[in-house]
């Protein structure tokens, strides 16, 4: 047995400046007092990449717009009752996350867009006071980019895929125009499949003509269209094909960067053979810098700067340009090495006055500003770290907004505090992981460089730890301890727990762990019967205390590397399973007494067909302990949701059964969980694409489109049937389950439903076999969205004046008859 002494304690509580000073006491390396966020090594990509790659070692691109295309298939046939009582939102409402792009609209500054990686696009129409989504179900929720046509500022354009990944689903799904100001997009089908537009860094628009357009893409060069985006052609593919940003000057002028390799200019508007390569002093050369970020004064455009990243992870800028003639000629200033690492391309910012081309602000991991041009900076005061884009305010030109890890913020030039905190409503948190309290809607979560958030009500929430937030529980037997961690091999333990007061958390880390070796956000799985009980995975062992962490003891004698799942049955000794890669199973019977090496490998029960896959969730079946609802979460045409049975000591049989049954051929399943009334019959799946349900066993999986459209992380079940959901974009969430007559018809009656005139270009009468006044109905795009709904009144018609010409489908539900149809709207 191995004895941990609580070495070192945190005081956490208000204000945020004590939570700061007094982490820094405890370890020096993740202090950063100028914000909530610590700016760490964003290593959880290579954590993530392994557990979603397919069998060649890739991700393949474009797979949300066919996921997309199926669930359209799919609605013709949602015929089934929705188990979910209802969607409470539980934010947090005002911690943001990673913010990649801002635009703003030139005739209205209260008008703002900003592109929230693996949250969607939002939108503010009061300058950033509060937001709203565009389009929860939209097909990609990962906006990197974000223009205008300077000649039509109604059409807006954003790129999809971030390049430079840290924590989410990174592959993007082509391009999306707006034609009424960024009120909506729709993709635009050209980009679909389009070398390199899975994954794009910059989107700019021609300042001299209205028809054009560049896309900069991470592996595949410099696309130009030149009908507003219906057609692309590649105008440059040299170098390491990676365009990592793009200008395009009032006099023509296009200049593009490139990592790693040089700069490319073209003064004909960006036709292809007219790029060449631009001449910097004092070049640092190839392959000692990484990216390179340009700015311009929007006044004095022929005024442009330029700054080069360092090439170690931990490197600060190491050259900076100033170019008065519109970037053909350069003069080197002063580095900004006080702005901080950008992390290998991960964040690197620059920013230029829109009317004095002395003024200039940089961001790295911090910000800083010059008032000569770029020969002196000087520190400014940071909103949190990380820091990826800016806007000026086209009115107010003394202001602008920095986007960063930590959402938005709002700067004075003449200032070096921050003016706004525009976070409020901007619900983007990136949650790795996450339970629940024993009741109410007390939720708590670990999230990407924002810590970990305790909610005790909807959308009022706590932080009560820094770092990336990592796997955390609350007890469920009296809610007076919670487990929380950070990055790495940091586990704490809080006694007393209050959701609403944070108090003091002891390190319970064993020094095992590190030695070891863990995941950069590491599981561990709290005994749900038992809230002193505590198993920890290492990459080595897994670990079990009885004792809220003062003992640590190992379970397995034999090395167990690649664990990545752990389930808990519900007892007091109770069953535990464990598994991971390459399908490992594991269980351990009566856990919280059993010596080391008493597990029982599994590992030869897998189908073949899956033999090679990640285990990513383990849910027991909270009657049977002995059935276990396996989630696979890497990519791959094989099925993803298995039904584990006979793992007890007597069956001679493990029977893997498929439930994967309708769910999007090669969609990752995170987690599943069931019912704890009906656990034979109604299950739930938190996918990399929503949440999906099923009422009879994983034959049939129906999406629900109240859920918004990101990459679901973990759902977990309380006893009182509520459904937990963590989001990694999106927040946290609350599902309760609706009460369901165990005797009832949970299938309603399905009837074609008579729609005329089809095509339509107005409106559309519909028809049934029984009288549908003020029957429900619901009308939804091919994307699954629902456009419109209402009750349907005298004369039985539908208004289809203010949508978008395509296909629709129509549902019309009156008492346990649910009628269907499918119409086109062409309005010529």
């Amino acid at each position: 047995m191995i004895k941990i002494l609580p070495k070192k304690i945190l005081f956490i509580c208000f204000p945020c400046l004590a939570i700061m000073v007094i982490s820094c006491i405890i370890d020096s390396q993740n202090c950063d007092t100028t914000n909530s966020g610590n700016g760490l090594h964003p290593g959880y990509y290579k954590q993530w990449f392994e557990e979603k790659k397919d069998a060649n070692g890739k991700i393949p691109p474009f797979l949300r717009t066919q996921w997309a295309k199926w669930d359209a298939q799919q609605i013709i046939r949602r015929a089934d009752e929705n188990p979910i009582d209802s969607i409470i939102e539980l934010g947090p409402k005002n911690v943001a996350g990673r913010t990649r792009s801002i635009w703003i609209d030139p005739r209205n500054e209260k008008i703002i867009l900003a592109a929230a990686i693996s949250g969607g696009l939002w939108r503010s129409e009061n300058g950033g006071l509060s937001w709203k989504p565009s389009n929860e179900q939209q097909i990609s929720m990962m906006p990197s980019c974000i223009t205008s046509n300077p000649y039509n500022p109604d059409e807006v354009y954003y790129g999809t895929g971030e390049s430079r990944a840290n924590s989410a689903d990174v592959d993007g799904e082509g391009v999306f125009k707006s034609i009424n100001g960024g009120k909506t997009f729709t993709q635009i089908q050209s980009t679909t499949k389009l070398a390199g537009f899975n994954a794009i860094w910059d989107i700019e628009h021609s300042k001299i003509d209205s028809q054009t357009l560049f896309v900069g893409t991470h592996s595949n060069g410099l696309y130009r269209s030149q009908d507003g985006g219906k057609t692309w052609a590649n105008v440059f593919k040299g170098g390491n094909s990676q365009i990592n940003e793009i200008v395009c000057l009032p006099n023509g002028r296009i200049i593009a960067t490139m990592q790693s390799s040089f700069v490319i200019a073209s003064d004909s508007n960006g036709n292809p053979g007219t790029f060449k390569i631009v001449n910097f002093p004092n070049s640092p050369g190839s392959g000692k810098y990484r990216r390179i970020q340009l700015a311009y004064c929007s006044k004095f455009p022929s005024v442009v700067f330029a700054v080069f990243e360092g090439y170690e992870f931990s490197d600060n800028a190491i050259r900076f340009y100033k170019s008065s003639n519109g970037g053909i000629l350069w003069t080197e200033k002063t580095a900004p090495t006080n702005g901080g690492a950008s992390y290998q391309a991960y964040c690197l910012m620059l920013g230029a006055h829109p009317t004095d081309s002395t003024k200039l602000v940089f961001g790295g991991t911090k910000i800083v500003t010059s008032n000569n041009g770029g020969e002196t900076w000087n520190s400014i005061a940071n909103g949190h770290s990380d820091h990826h884009c800016f806007a000026n305010l086209p009115k107010s030109t003394n202001e602008f907004i920095i986007g960063s890890d930590g959402g938005l913020h709002k700067y004075r030039w003449t200032s070096t505090e921050i003016l706004a905190n525009l976070n409020n409503g901007y619900k983007v948190t990136q949650f790795y992981c996450g339970s629940f309290g024993p009741n109410g809607m007390v939720g708590i979560a670990g999230s990407q460089d924002n810590g970990t958030h305790v909610t005790s009500k909807p959308l009022e929430s706590q932080s009560f730890f820094g770092g990336d937030g990592a796997y955390c529980h609350i007890g469920l037997q009296d809610g007076s301890v919670a487990y929380m961690s950070y990055q790495n091999d940091a586990i704490h333990r809080m006694t007393n727990f209050n959701p609403t007061n944070p108090s003091f958390a002891v390190n319970i880390t064993d020094p095992a762990f590190t030695s070891d070796g863990v995941d950069f956000i590491n599981l561990y799985e709290m005994n749900p019967m038992d809230q002193n009980m505590v198993f920890y995975r290492t990459n080595r062992f897994l670990y079990r205390t009885t004792n809220m962490g003062d003992e640590w003891t190992t379970m397995n004698k034999s090395i167990r590397a690649g664990i990545k799942a752990i389930g808990i049955s519900h007892q007091e000794n109770p069953v535990v399973y464990f598994g991971g890669i390459s399908t490992q199973l594991y269980k351990i019977e009566n856990a919280g007494l059993a010596l080391a090496g008493k597990e029982v490998n599994f590992n030869s029960s897998a189908p073949t067909n899956v033999t090679n896959d990640n285990i990513k969730g383990l849910h027991v079946h909270p009657k049977d302990p002995y059935t276990v609802y396996v989630a696979l979460s890497n990519i791959s045409n094989q099925p993803r949701a298995w039904r584990v049975t006979g793992l007890d000591s007597v069956s001679k049989i493990r029977t893997w059964k498929n439930i994967s049954g309708n769910l999007p051929i090669g969609l990752p399943v995170n987690m599943l969980a069931v019912d704890p009334l009906f656990p034979d019959r109604v299950f739930f799946a938190g996918t990399d694409f929503g949440l999906y349900y099923s009422i009879d066993s994983g034959n049939t999986w129906n999406k629900d489109y109240r859920v918004p459209n990101v990459c679901l992380h973990e759902i977990k079940m309380r006893d009182d049937r509520t459904l937990f959901l963590f989001t990694h974009g999106r927040g946290m969430f609350a599902l309760p389950l609706k009460y369901v007559d165990v005797t009832s018809n949970l299938r309603m009656q399905v009837e074609k439903l008579k729609s005329y005139p089809n095509p339509t270009n107005n409106t559309v009468e519909v028809h049934a076999t029984i009288s549908l006044l003020n029957a429900e109905y619901t009308v939804s795009n091919t994307n699954g969205q629902v456009v419109l709904k209402g009750r349907l009144s005298a004369g039985q018609s539908i208004p289809m004046k203010e949508q978008q010409n395509g296909s629709y489908f129509i549902q019309v539900k009156s008492g346990n008859q649910l009628f269907t149809s499918k119409i086109l709207k062409n309005e010529k």
